[in-house]
């Protein structure tokens, strides 16, 4: 049996390479009874909390060091000048603008116990919010087939899921340079 020290890492594997996939999946263990709620709430939002601000610290030292293109950055600027607060809040909800918006925070005249307490809220908000989606997909799931007895091959779909797209991405960007 898997020990649940391996399945957390496992998840936080999943969440750093595309994390609502890995929550979704995470949902599902929750389900099953194999992890809890709130530590992977937790993690999910420690992990994208930690993310935004790497991204906005090092767009403050200088955009040479945040493989971004400048163009996307500097468009997100207007974004942000127009809904600060909320744009924080739910950019994470957006694909492909995840690690833009802190970088083009990192930009603006925003103090960073500013930056940080919206970017922990939206890390929070975005984290249970895919977590309790998979929470429930896992109950409907239910219906169908035995979670529990399935959950490590739900998991590893989920994760390879998340690996995949994952390497699409970094070929596709590999094809653009």
């Amino acid at each position: 049996m898997t020990s649940y020290l391996t399945i957390y890492i496992w998840i936080s594997l999943g969440i750093v390479f595309q994390g609502e996939v890995a929550l979704l999946g995470a949902g599902h263990l929750i389900y099953a009874g194999s992890v809890n709620f709130w530590i992977v709430i937790l993690i999910a939002t420690f992990l994208s909390f930690i993310n935004g601000e790497i991204i906005f610290i090092l767009s403050k030292t200088g955009l040479k060091l945040i493989p971004i293109p400048y163009e996307k950055i500097f468009k997100a600027g207007k974004l942000v000048e127009q809904y600060k607060t909320s744009l924080l809040l739910f950019s994470r909800f957006i694909y492909g603008v995840r690690n833009i918006i802190p970088a083009a925070f990192g930009l603006t005249d925003i103090k960073h116990a500013e930056f940080s307490i919206l970017n922990f809220a939206g890390a929070f908000i975005w984290a249970v919010t895919f977590t309790t989606v998979g929470l429930f997909s896992g109950g409907l799931l239910s219906n169908f087939i035995d979670v529990k007895r399935y959950q490590m091959l739900i998991l590893g779909i989920f994760l390879g899921i998340a690996f995949t797209t994952m390497m699409f991405k970094i070929i596709k960007s590999q094809k653009q340079k």
